[in-house]
C-alpha cells in the first residue's frame, strides 16, 4: 500500500534483486529493460545455459521487457525468456545528435584538441571508446596498434580506465604493454572524461573489438560522429553497424583480422569517409534520443492503461 506502481529495472545483476524485491514487495508492474544478456554464442554451452535458466526463472516474475538491441528481443522470446504474456519493445540506444555532431560542425575546436595533444595533421587517429578491460578487446587494439606503426605513421586514441568496481582490472597491464612495446609516442591515453564527443571529432576511425557486449552506446555516438566504425562479429555491434556500408566486422579475439580492417579503411580514406557519413544518417534515422524517449513514453503509458483497464474490470466484477 503506497509503494510503486511500476518498477523499471536495468542491467543483470541489479535488474535480478530489483525484479524480485519489486515482486515480493507487491509491486503491480515489473518491467526489466534488457541491455544485453551475460550468455553470448562464443561462451562455454554448459555456462550459457545456465545463465539461460537465470534468466528464463527470473521471467517469471517481470511482466514486461524493453530491449535496447532487437537480436536481445528475438532472442528473449524464442527461449521464453519473455514469457507470452508479457509485453515487448525494441527501444534501441539514443544519442543526442547535437552533441555527438560530426567534426565539421565544430572544426576549430577539434583543431585545438589535436593540437593540445600534438597530434600532427597528416596523422590519422583510430580511436576506442570504453572501460580498460580485456572483454573490451584491448590487447587485440594493442596488437592492431603494433602492426599498424611497423607500416605508418599513427595515433592511438583510448578514451576510458579501469574503473574501482570492474572484476577485471586491466588497466595497469595495458599501460605497462605501451611501454615495454615502445608504443608509448603513438598512445594518447585520455581517461574518464565527459569530452567524449570532442575526442570522437578527433578519430578518423573508431574501433571497438569487444568480446561480448548488450548493445554498445559508445558505437552509436560515433556513428552520430560521422565515424567509420570496427567492430566485431557480436551482439549489438553487428546489429548497430552494417557491414561494408557503415564499417566493418571483424572476428573477435583477432589482432591480426583487426589490423588488417584498419590498415584496408587507412589505405582507402574516401570510403572510409563515405561509411562515416552513412553512419551518421544511419544514427539520425534509428538512434536519436527523441525518438527511443518517444518508444519508452508509449510503451510504458500502454502497459500502465491496460493494468489499471485489468484492475476496473475486476473491480466492477467484484461488485456486481
Amino acid at each position: 500500500q503506497g509503494g510503486f506502481q511500476v518498477v523499471n529495472a536495468h542491467s543483470p545483476i541489479a535488474a535480478a534483486v530489483g525484479r524480485l524485491a519489486a515482486r515480493l514487495g507487491g509491486c503491480g508492474l515489473v518491467v526489466y529493460t534488457v541491455h544485453g544478456f551475460y550468455f553470448h554464442e562464443n561462451m562455454p554451452a554448459l555456462l550459457r545455459r545456465l545463465f539461460i535458466a537465470v534468466e528464463w526463472l527470473i521471467g517469471r516474475f517481470t511482466d514486461h521487457f524493453m530491449f535496447v538491441s532487437d537480436e536481445d528481443h528475438r532472442t528473449a522470446v524464442k527461449l521464453g525468456i519473455a514469457s507470452k504474456r508479457a509485453r515487448t519493445i525494441t527501444l534501441l540506444n539514443g544519442v543526442d545528435l547535437r552533441t555527438f555532431a560530426p567534426r565539421e560542425a565544430h572544426l576549430e575546436r577539434a583543431n585545438c584538441l589535436k593540437r593540445e595533444h600534438g597530434i600532427t595533421d597528416g596523422a590519422p587517429v583510430i580511436g576506442i571508446v570504453g572501460r580498460i578491460v580485456r572483454e573490451k578487446g584491448y590487447r587485440e587494439f594493442l596488437d592492431m596498434a603494433a602492426r599498424v606503426i611497423q607500416k605508418r605513421k599513427a595515433v592511438f586514441l583510448v578514451v576510458g580506465d579501469t574503473l574501482p568496481s570492474d572484476r577485471d582490472q586491466f588497466g595497469s597491464e595495458f599501460r605497462r604493454e605501451i611501454e615495454r612495446t615502445g608504443l608509448s609516442p603513438h598512445f594518447i591515453l585520455a581517461g574518464q572524461t565527459d569530452r567524449v564527443a570532442d575526442y570522437l571529432r578527433i578519430m578518423d576511425i573508431f574501433v571497438l573489438p569487444s568480446y561480448r557486449e548488450g548493445f554498445p552506446r559508445s558505437v552509436v555516438e560515433a556513428m552520430s560522429t560521422g565515424l567509420p566504425a570496427v567492430v566485431t562479429n557480436i551482439r549489438g555491434c553487428r546489429e548497430a553497424v552494417q557491414h561494408g556500408i557503415t564499417g566493418l566486422i571483424v572476428a573477435p579475439k583477432d589482432g591480426k583480422a583487426l589490423f588488417d580492417v584498419v590498415d584496408y579503411l587507412l589505405d582507402h580514406p574516401e570510403e572510409a569517409a563515405g561509411m562515416g557519413a552513412a553512419a551518421r544518417q544511419r544514427a539520425v534515422e534509428l538512434y536519436d534520443y527523441r525518438i527511443v524517449q518517444q518508444r519508452f513514453v508509449t510503451f510504458v503509458g500502454m502497459i500502465v492503461h491496460e493494468k489499471q483497464a485489468t484492475e476496473q474490470g475486476r473491480a466492477c466484477g467484484q461488485e456486481s
